[in-house]
């Protein structure tokens, strides 16, 4: 995986107590989680709010046996192909790409849960 320029000036990213980042509107609970997926509930919050929110990581995942890929750029975020070459929907950061994109009339943050093979690339 490559290293990512990530910006630290969206208002959802925090610094802890240890100077680590964390996704404040999102924020991890390793006192009800546990530390299995960084204070997530799972894996796919975990990859949602962190790696792909925080971390900068571009992410695949599938709903409903179809092939999704969210691509992570300093500047904006997107939706895009299989190959991450051409953007068909994109936001000025992750937290409103979550909150906002929606996949087969569901709104992604709703769907989170349920999504299938969710990776970080």
């Amino acid at each position: 995986m490559e290293t990512k320029v990530i910006n630290d000036d969206f208002d959802y990213v925090g610094i802890d107590l240890a100077g680590y980042r964390f996704n404040s509107k999102y924020p991890p609970n390793v006192i009800l989680y546990g530390d299995t997926y960084c204070g997530y509930k799972n894996w796919n919050r975990e990859v949602f709010f962190y790696e792909f929110a925080i971390r900068g990581y571009d992410v695949s995942f599938k709903y409903k046996s179809k092939s999704y890929y969210l691509l992570y750029e300093p500047d904006h975020v997107a939706l895009c192909d299989e190959n991450f070459t051409d953007e068909f929907s994109s936001y000025s950061n992750a937290v409103e790409l979550i909150e906002n994109l929606i996949i087969e009339e569901n709104k992604l943050i709703d769907i989170i849960d349920i999504l299938e093979d969710v990776e970080i690339m």
